[in-house]
């Protein structure tokens, strides 16, 4: 937990390196130098694919406050790398890796937040791809694959959980969880970079954040392999401990026994 204030420090400069770029136009509606009229930006001919006061529905998107709209880019950029590439890697880790009392209501309350920052994430996301009508995008599609998906998480992790008390092994509720949260992680940080992309951030910034997604992702993976391990290992002791006598119950509570996890 003591690199958190780091990564969290990362993921902010990562965010302010957002450039915003209006493609075909300039800050005040007008078309390129050239008046063609079939300009693919705020043109303000009559015709072609562009969206000029000529265009059906035509409307300057934020009202014209652009520099709002970086705002919310920048926001949105932050907020969404802190929930991919900090907060819904870390949780994961935490349920691999750590055993401590109450462990897994810790990894529930990370992913908790995680979600809670995403959401606010996806709604400046949303409202600024419909602003600039890009929901056709790839990122905000993926976006909006995410937010569903993620939404099912905590119903699946509850059923798991109980269904692991009762037969003291994973179920097919077990593993719709797992791997789908492990989807859920590797498509949010695959999508940061392409929303980096899409708002024509600097290079240097792709890459800033190409190198610490990618090294998160790969410090995530590792604890998915060494969680294994070590999940094979207490299974082993379960085993042999089968043949002791049995605590009561009052003594037994799968939220603080370490170890126990699936």
């Amino acid at each position: 937990m003591r690199y958190l204030p780091a990564l969290a420090v990362i993921a902010l400069s990562l965010g302010s390196t957002h450039a915003w770029e209006w493609r075909g136009g300039d800050d005040n509606g007008g078309s390129d130098s050239s008046g063609s009229s079939g300009s693919s930006g705020f043109g303000s001919g009559s015709s072609g694919s562009g969206f000029g006061p000529g265009s059906a529905g035509f409307s300057i998107p934020f009202g014209g406050d652009f520099e709002n709209a970086e705002r919310i880019m920048i926001a949105h950029g932050v907020l969404a790398s802190l929930a991919f590439v900090i907060f819904f890697p870390f949780g994961a880790i935490s349920i691999r890796l750590f055993s401590f009392s109450g462990f897994l209501w810790f990894h529930a309350i990370v992913q908790a937040l995680a979600y809670l920052v995403y959401i606010a994430a996806f709604g400046l996301g949303i409202y600024m791809a419909a602003q600039i009508r890009r929901l056709d995008e790839a990122h905000p599609i993926i976006g909006i694959v995410l937010f569903v998906l993620i939404f099912f998480q905590p119903f699946l992790g509850y059923i798991h959980h109980r269904l692991f008390k009762k037969y003291k092994r994973r179920t097919f509720w077990s593993y719709a969880h797992i791997w789908l949260g492990r989807i859920i992680i590797t498509l949010g940080i695959v999508n940061g970079g392409l929303g980096l992309e899409l708002a024509n951030n600097t290079r240097k910034g792709e890459i800033a954040y190409g190198v610490v997604a990618g090294v998160v992702w790969v410090v995530y993976v590792i604890s998915i392999f060494v969680g294994e391990s070590k999940r094979r290992r207490d299974r082993k002791v379960a085993i042999r401990a089968e043949a002791e006598p049995k605590r009561s119950d009052s003594d037994s509570n799968d939220f603080n026994v370490p170890g126990r996890y699936a």
